[in-house]
């Protein structure tokens, strides 16, 4: 019997055009070798001051407000704590009066040590103060151990000037998960040398090597982390799942300042004929432009029938991985066994904490996370993980391994009891998978033969979509079509056959 291939469903047509475009010189593919600047901490805290004379704000998203902005990239080696103090003038150039401005910000985003981290911050500022800052400064306090040693590039300070930032059409993405896209959401200038608006006597050394990428859209060139891709910067990765990258223009970057570039500059890097080759590779557009010209136009796309599609299929993985291990959905089973609250119970674990940012967070904004995915068939248990929405919506489908650092796999392992050896790997769930080839039969002719799955939404049936999701984490593993002919002798009509 010849076999078949389960019909792995087609992306919807798009029904409107997203705005993307390319950059006339730029391709995604180019690359710049700058070098960061080394600071050695000689004491436990450090303060570095930058200045601007003038800064002229231009108004934003038509709400009369300007933004100031400041932020970079920071390489340490040890723990480090980090704020802000911004300071400045405005100016009404039409009455003469003046206003102080004053912010201060602690830095709360996740700092990895002998890791490369993105940091900065915006203040918004009424233009009924005025449309110019003058003496604006910035101080950046670092608290580490002595002898630390920071590296630093791409840093900038001044306005957030976009043009695409002065009519209203992205301000709500603008404002959504911010904290995630800092600091290449601010379009600043990204090749200045560190010292460049230091007005405080630092004395600084020569650092490691950083490559900055191009971006296709906006033509900036914005650092990637080449030492450690999977710690992404400024471009998200392109074949994470599937690496080595083997696609010419996301892997391979053509360096456009090679003649400045000494021998030591290029040790390390894996070059072939003059480019620069990543392990992943990147996507073309950095994270802000696919945040603003890729994803935000393309988002209104889904209507909510679609969204509740998603929702079901994966409830639905969640449901069979239940109903394979014959067990109840946690939350019913911890309430049963000890009166207790499951939410509350992982809420107090992590002390009302996020486990990724260690930022307080009330129990009803509490997102619980698997731990080890749901997609690779792993139940929701007490092993569960208590993040904010901003690191869970990171976090994603990932395993433990490509979302934290060492240590944090560490310190997770002793909160949830799951091994180290566990976090650390990228397995699918090998006894579900055991109990879903045992079941293959019920699998398809009883659980997807539920109506909510049967029902064809948009030109796709549910069954298709979770059948699918299954396919792609088992591949090479197991193949579920082949199962069932094995004992039925013909392929299910629950799914779509081709």
């Amino acid at each position: 019997m010849k076999q078949k291939e389960l019909r792995t469903y087609q992306r919807r047509s798009t029904t409107r055009t997203s705005g993307y475009h390319t950059c006339e010189d730029k391709t995604g593919g180019e690359c710049l070798i700058l070098r960061a600047q080394k600071f050695i901490m000689h004491e436990k805290e450090k303060k570095f001051i930058f200045y601007i004379d003038k800064i002229d704000l231009v108004e934003l998203f038509l709400e009369n407000i300007g933004m100031v902005a400041f932020g970079g990239y920071i390489f340490t080696t040890e723990k480090i704590v980090l704020s802000f103090v911004l300071t400045a003038t405005a100016v009404n150039q039409e009455t003469g009066l003046t206003t102080k401005i004053s912010y201060e910000k602690e830095f709360l985003g996740p700092i990895n040590k002998a890791d490369w981290n993105s940091v900065g911050f915006h203040k918004e500022i009424s233009l009924d103060n005025g449309t110019m800052l003058n003496n604006i400064q910035v101080e950046m306090t670092i608290s580490s151990d002595v002898g630390n040693t920071l590296e630093f590039i791409s840093f900038d300070l001044g306005a957030i000037s976009k043009e695409d930032f002065r009519n209203d059409t992205l301000q709500e993405s603008f404002h959504k998960k911010t904290s995630m896209h800092v600091p290449y959401l601010y379009y600043l200038e990204s090749e200045l040398p560190f010292e460049t608006y230091l007005s405080s006597d630092i004395e600084l050394e020569k650092g490691r090597v950083v490559v900055l990428k191009s971006c296709n859209r906006c033509g900036r060139y914005l650092p990637i982390n080449i030492e450690n891709e999977i710690n992404t910067l400024s471009f998200s990765l392109h074949c994470k799942k599937t690496a080595p990258c083997v696609h010419s223009t996301f892997r391979a970057y053509t360096i456009k300042n090679m003649s400045d570039c000494s021998g030591d500059d290029l040790n390390g890097l894996n070059i072939e004929n003059g480019k620069v080759i990543s392990y992943y590779g990147h996507q073309l557009e950095c994270k802000a432009c696919k945040k603003f010209f890729v994803n935000a136009p393309l988002n209104p796309q889904r209507n909510s029938q679609q969204f509740r599609e998603d929702g079901l299929r994966r409830r639905a993985i969640e449901v069979l991985v239940n109903r394979l291990l014959e067990r109840n959905l946690v939350h019913f089973e911890f309430e049963k066994r000890t009166k207790r609250q499951f939410s509350e119970y992982i809420w107090k674990k992590f002390g009302g904490r996020c486990f990724k940012c260690n930022k307080k967070i009330p129990l009803d904004e509490m997102h619980l996370d698997h731990t080890m995915p749901c997609a690779y068939l792993y139940r929701l248990d007490e092993t569960a993980t208590c993040l904010c929405s901003t690191h869970n919506s990171q976090k994603s489908d990932n395993f433990p391994v490509d979302y934290y650092t060492i240590e944090e796999l560490g310190q997770l392992s002793k909160i949830t009891g799951v091994p180290i050896e566990k976090l650390q790997s990228k397995d699918v769930n090998q006894e579900v998978l055991a109990l879903l080839v045992k079941n293959v039969v019920w699998f398809y002719d009883d659980f997807l033969m539920n109506t909510d799955y049967q029902k064809i939404r948009d030109g796709i049936k549910t069954a298709d979509k979770i059948n699918d999701s299954l396919k792609r984490v088992i591949a090479g593993l197991a193949d579920l079509a082949e199962e069932y002919r094995n004992v039925k002798g013909k392929y299910p009509n629950s799914v779509t056959i081709k």
